[in-house]
Order: structure tokens, then sequence, then C-alpha cells
């Protein structure tokens, strides 16, 4: 198994796209206490705040609830490159929690801090790793081990203003679903006017995490991000380039999506200038309900006939414990969080996509489309959903395509100029920041 060097700087580029507080025990080796009366406490830290948090603290709850000798005490850390920065801190420190839900989880697995969850499942017969998609495994493996477990996932999609689609003469039933028509669409959607001196609503726009739609269309272009034995970038191939040349086009040829404004992209959609804005399914509950104007969503258009999502979100993963009954606490907290129920609520409360292979043939499912069209889009996704392989320098390589982006929106750099800096960068930081065993 590859073995990584860290460093403080590191850890904050692994989480940065996706003060530690300790608690007593009484054995030693890891968060958590055990009253004399064999009460078991356990720490808990995760990274999800606004509705998607009061959800975690919810589910919190419920499982305190269910039992008559586990407590679990939830404290938010803050955002994913926060939280991680602090569990790594609590790891220099020997204060770690029991279970934390994080960004970039399975790469803790070479700290040495965390449990193999691919170990744990196998010791537990009544727990059936095949009803989770493999995707949602994958995406929780690194060094060909299953360290974390999927819990919050996401996948990006389209989301789109019917009214304005109407107002531009298009039909606000057919969205785009190929890269063609996505043009086509947002060129229609796009108002310029000389006596406003410039653009007054945009066609097409992506929120700031452009490493992840880049990552998109050049996985559905057939290109790859890293090589098989993730030891080199393989993004500055044609087929990256070719995807990276067309986000160009949209920005500086067509302009139909404002140069380097993907911070103020929600609020531009939310206020009625933007026509479509490429985002995450995490905010389908949020946008319907702060939209004043009709809202569609669709599936991320396709790149010819190929469709390949890549997962984004978060995991939980449990820390090593002296004491193997704080571990089983732990291990039960973690399959309650995840259980069929949880699973349910947790989609309904947010945007986050069922992790569950069947889920689709559950009626409740059914229901929270019912209740929210934009869910579809990602239910939709799920056939196509893989996961980008997590390897040592994925922080590193997320900010590298960021920048690239943000060159090429420039015109700072071509696009070819610009991934070949990308991965000259991160193929360096692979060669000096990170050793292989």
């Amino acid at each position: 198994m590859m073995k990584f060097k860290f460093s403080f700087i590191f850890i904050l580029l692994i989480t940065m796209l996706l003060s530690a507080c300790g608690g007593g025990n009484e054995t030693g080796g890891g968060g958590g206490s055990i009253d004399k009366e064999g009460n078991i406490t356990l720490e808990f830290w995760y990274a999800l705040g606004g509705d998607s948090g009061e959800a975690v603290k919810e589910l919190v709850a419920r499982f305190n609830e269910s039992q008559t000798g586990i407590t679990v005490i939830g404290t938010y850390q803050g955002d994913y490159t926060t939280a991680m920065a602090k569990v790594y801190s609590a790891i220099t420190g020997d204060t770690v929690p029991n279970v934390a839900q994080l960004g970039g989880a399975p790469l803790l697995g070479t700290s040495g801090a965390i449990l193999s969850m691919e170990e744990i499942m196998s010791a537990d017969e009544s727990f059936d790793p095949a009803v989770i998609r493999t995707a949602f495994w994958d995406y929780n493996t690194a060094g060909g081990e299953i360290w974390s477990m999927p819990f919050n996932n996401s996948v990006p999609i389209l989301y789109y203003n019917k009214d304005l689609f109407s107002a531009a003469g298009v039909d606000p039933n057919s969205p785009p679903q190929n890269l063609d028509e996505l043009l086509t669409i947002a060129q229609a959607l796009t108002i310029s006017s000389e006596a406003s001196g410039g653009t007054t609503q945009w066609g097409l726009n992506t929120r700031p995490d452009t490493h992840w739609y880049l990552s998109t269309l050049i996985l559905e272009n057939g290109g790859q991000i890293v090589n098989e034995d993730e030891t080199e970038m393989l993004y500055n191939s044609p087929e990256a380039v070719e995807m990276l040349q067309l986000w160009s086009d949209w920005v500086n040829t067509y302009k139909v999506m404002p140069i380097n404004q993907h911070e103020e992209a929600l609020t531009d959609f939310l206020a009625g200038k933007l026509g479509m804005l490429i985002g995450s399914t995490s905010m389908a509950r949020s946008i319907k309900e702060q939209a004043t104007f009709d809202v569609g969503a669709v599936m991320f258009p396709a790149v010819g006939d190929e469709r390949q999502v890549p997962l984004g979100g978060g995991s939980l993963v449990i820390f090593k414990n002296g004491d193997q009954r704080l571990v089983d606490a732990s291990w039960e907290f973690v399959k309650f969080m995840v259980s069929r129920d949880s699973s349910i609520f947790l989609t309904s409360q947010t945007g986050y996509i069922p992790i569950y292979a069947d889920a689709m043939d559950w009626d409740e499912v059914a229901g929270l489309v019912a209740e929210n069209p934009l869910r579809q889009a990602g239910f939709d996704s799920l056939p196509n959903t893989v996961s980008i392989p997590v390897f040592s320098a994925l922080g590193n390589s997320d900010l590298a395509l960021q920048k690239a982006v943000e060159q090429v929106e420039l015109g700072a750099a071509t696009p070819q100029e610009a991934l070949d800096a990308a991965k000259t960068s991160v193929d360096h930081a692979i060669e000096t920041q990170f050793s292989t065993e």
C-alpha cells in the first residue's frame, strides 16, 4: 500500500475543495469515555453546516433516543478544509474523536489514525456492503483499501430558470441534454445592452468548484485524470484540452459565461440574472426554497453519448481507540447514520443523493421527487456515477485544475499551456511530497 508523507499545508490542500477538542477516555488511545456503570459517550465531529448540519444533528438525536447505553455528542468543526485541519491537529495531539464526517476521508487511512472500514464490515455479518452502489465504495477507497463509509454524496447537475427560457423563446420543458444544446440555449439566454454598458443576463455559469465540472467534461470526453499507478496526471491529453478549450469558448468566444465570476453564480441565478447554473445536487432543496421563479434541473449535459458523473461529498471514519467497546459503539453509530431510514432522511432534508443501489425503487424516494422535482436530475445520474481515483495529490490536483480554468478564462494561457502547467505542478507534488514504500 502507498505510504504518504504529510505536511499541514498538504492537509489543507486535500480538503480545500472538498482547534481540535479532545475528550477524556479512561482507557486512553482515542476519544470518548465509559463511566462506572458502563455507559458510553462518543465524540462525533462533522463538517456540514446550514440545513445539512441541522439534518446531521437530528440524526444524532435520533440515534441517542434509540440507545440505552450509548450517547453521541456531535460537534460542528467547520467546512471540509477546517475540519480536516482540526483532525490532523487532533492526531498530532492524540485528542481525536471517535467518529468524524469529512471530505477527502479515505486519505486518512495512511495517517495510521483510523480503522479500515473494510475490515470492520467484513467482521460484521449483519452489514452487507453490496446494498451500496459500487461507485460510492470507490469514492471511499485509497491504496486499494476501503477506509471510510459513504454518507453525504452529490453529483453535478444543471439548474435552469424556466421563466427565462420562456422569455427567450426556448421550450422550458426541453433543457439541454448535450454540450451542443447547452451552447445554443446559453446564447439565446445571454442578453447584452449597450445602454447598460454590457451583459445584463448571462446564459451559463458554474459554482466555484470548477475543477469538479471540468473533470466531468474530461471524463465524459474519454479523458482521464490520473494514471493507473496514481503517479502521473493525464489531464493535458487532447481529450482534456478539447474540453478546456470549450470552456474558454463559452467565456471568450461566445461570451455566454462571465469571466471568473463563479463565486457570484448562485446569487446571480437566484436573482434571475443567470439562465443556467452548473452546481451540486446538494443545493436542490435550498434552490427550490429560495427561488422566486420556476426552476428546472437536468443531468449534467453529455459529451456526445457518454455520461460519467463523478461523485463529491463527505464520508464517515472511525478512529482507532484503546478500548474495543468504544470502537464497537462507534460502528453501531456509523451503521445507524447510513441506515435506510437515515439515508432517506438525509436526502429529504438536503440535496444529497441516496447511496443505496435500489433506492430508486423505494416509495419514499419517489415521494421526494414528487415533492421537489429538482431531485430527479440527481437520481437520474445514479447509474452513471463514477469516482475520480482518491490519490495522494488529489487536493493539489483540484487546485491546479481550478487555476487552469482561471488562467484560460482570463486569457493568461491557452488550454494546452494551462493543463501542461497543472500536470507539471501536480506531478512534482507527487514526486516531492509523497513517497511509496
